[in-house]
């Protein structure tokens, strides 16, 4: 008998804070340490648009002073077109207003 080698995928839904996006990755906050390397789903809500892109974790850090609550810096990777419903179109679209809420926060 011979044993079939099969993918898998596990699949963790995870509530995050996005601190910081660009068209190249963002920062987001989590309750949980996630490894470097981790490949997920990122989706979010960017104004009334859903959008979603895989990404990678590039670091993970605690922050100061929090013992559960870490940064965690993802890049997305280009596993699919820039389109319409990804992130990384949707940030493409909107970097005007960015650049504006950017500004408005330093204020």
């Amino acid at each position: 008998m011979t044993r079939a080698e099969h993918a898998a995928t596990l699949m963790r839904d995870l509530a995050m804070r996005v601190i910081d996006i660009s068209p190249s990755g963002c920062l987001i906050e989590s309750r949980r340490r996630l490894e470097v390397g981790t490949v997920g789903r990122l989706r979010l809500k960017f104004g009334n648009d859903e959008c979603a892109d895989d990404v990678e974790v590039v670091r993970c850090e605690t922050v100061e002073g929090e013992r559960s609550r870490f940064h965690v810096g993802v890049r997305f990777l280009w596993t699919t077109p820039r389109d319409v419903g990804s992130i990384r179109h949707a940030v493409t679209l909107h970097a005007s207003d960015l650049d504006t809420a950017r500004t408005a926060w330093v204020m």
